[in-house]
This record gives C-alpha cells, structure tokens and sequence, in this order.
C-alpha cells in the first residue's frame, strides 16, 4: 500500500509538480495514517484517503484548470476552507471507523436479545399448547 502511494506521488509529481505539493498538503492526515496505521490492511488510513480524496477533488479540479506555476496552486488549494473541509472529512472517516464496529455490535446484540426473546414466548406457547407445563 505504501508503495502505490509513493508510485501515484511519483506519477503526480511527474505530470503536475504545482498540484502535488498542495495535494500533498490536502491529503497530509490520510498519508500519514498510511505510514502509521497498525489496523490489518490499514483500513483506517484507506478510509481516511477516500473521504479525503472525495472532498478534495473539487478544489484540485479547480485548481488543475487554474493554476499558473506552484504559487497560485498554493493560494487556491490551500485556502483555511477547503484544507479544513479535508481534514474534517478525514476525522470523519476515523470517527466512523472507530464507533461503526462498535455501533453494528450493539446493533447484533440487539437483535440476538429480541429473537431470544421471540423464541421463549413461543416456546412458553408451545409447552402450553401440548400440556407440557404439567408434572406427571
């Protein structure tokens, strides 16, 4: 994963030097979760990325038609509100991987409680019914 980062930076690099340093600034959070991501597959750093990179493209597809040399790519991209709508978008995506498993599990717990439930009452229904409550 790091290596096809560092590939697509090469490549940015490579096809537009004054969009990549403020892209790299954009998407700073995100690229710094890969490098220190301990989850199995670095799944909050890829999550991270994506809600990054979906809030970004905006302002870099605006950037790309305007920009004329790295000064005024700098003064587009990093305006104090499209880097904090980016960053948000990365805390986001870290809150949401941080509460959603915790979130489904109560959800399964609840569900596990409510059909336990539902089986008692017809079990209590069922031993009623064929006069199963009675001692011999």
């Amino acid at each position: 994963m790091v290596l096809l980062v560092g590939l697509a930076a090469g490549g940015l690099i490579a096809v537009a030097p004054d969009i990549a340093l403020p892209a790299a600034v954009l998407l700073a959070p995100g690229l710094i979760a890969v490098m220190f991501d301990p989850s199995q597959g670095r799944s909050v750093a890829r999550a991270m990325l994506l809600f990054q990179a979906a809030a970004s493209f905006q302002p870099l597809s605006d950037a790309w038609s305007r920009c004329d040399g790295i000064e005024s790519c700098m003064d587009t991209l990093v305006r104090p509100r499209a880097v904090l709508t980016v960053w948000l978008m990365a805390a986001v995506a870290w809150v949401l991987t941080q509460t959603l498993p915790l979130g489904l599990k109560l959800l399964a717990d609840y569900q596990v409680r409510a059909r336990r439930a539902a089986l008692e009452v017809r079990r209590d229904r069922l031993v009623k019914d064929w006069g199963l409550d009675t001692q011999p």
